[in-house]
């Protein structure tokens, strides 16, 4: 009994992926709502200025119209890195702090444009934010008293998180079953960022797929 319960399961998952391939395969670009899965490098300055990349990934939403569309991600990077603060603020130009940063998170937004009409290949440009979050920053010792101590901790809560405009360029590709995709950001650093070492912009480079989960537009 068991085994044919499992041959009319298979049969039937058998039956039903023509159906699902056709689908996906007759889903056109606009008007569509995407899932997707990515993964890259982030590009950033280390403490003494030179760029270093850490391995990206993350997942996201992709809202089409016919020539415009939203775009939402969520990801992270994966680093080792410190940047250094004044170990007393009171008293600059005295002796620095080391703070140690392990892993940054992103959150993407942006207005998406797609130019022309194509069949399977689709460039598109994005303009918006990035907001980066320093998942966890620790000052190095030795703390001289409680009050250096409470110091850097304001410092560093203070600049954890840093909000940057977001440029986007790309192109997706529609495959049967899913879309592939290759995209490059840019986000100017912001001096008040904890992360901030002197280098001018930040760079993400991303490869990933993509799955039309079906119409953005509401059935009436």
């Amino acid at each position: 009994m068991r085994t044919i319960r499992a041959l009319t399961t298979a049969l039937a998952l058998v039956a039903a992926l023509p159906v699902v391939v056709a689908a996906q395969h007759g889903r056109q670009f606009k008007d569509a709502w995407f899932w997707g899965i990515k993964g890259g490098g982030f590009a950033f300055a280390d403490s003494g200025g030179q760029y270093k990349t850490a391995p990206v990934g993350g997942v996201e939403w992709l809202i089409t119209r016919t020539h415009g569309g939203l775009y939402v991600a969520a990801s992270q990077a994966f680093l080792n890195t410190q940047t250094m603060f004044f170990a007393d603020p009171s008293a600059p130009d005295t002796v620095l702090r080391a703070i140690d940063i392990k892993n940054v998170r992103k959150l993407d937004i942006a207005l998406m444009a797609f130019p022309g009409t194509h069949l399977r290949m689709h460039p598109y440009a994005g303009v918006g934010f990035t907001l980066l979050q320093a998942a966890s920053a620790t000052g190095r010792g030795p703390f001289t008293n409680q009050e250096s101590f409470d110091a850097t901790q304001a410092q560093i809560e203070q600049s954890k998180v840093g909000f940057s405009p977001l440029l986007m360029v790309g192109t997706q590709y529609r495959l049967r079953l899913v879309s592939i995709f290759a995209q490059g950001m840019m986000s100017p650093a912001q001096k008040n960022f904890i992360m901030y070492n002197g280098r001018p912009v930040n760079l993400t480079y991303e490869v990933g797929l993509r799955y039309n989960v079906g119409t953005s537009i509401a059935k009436e």
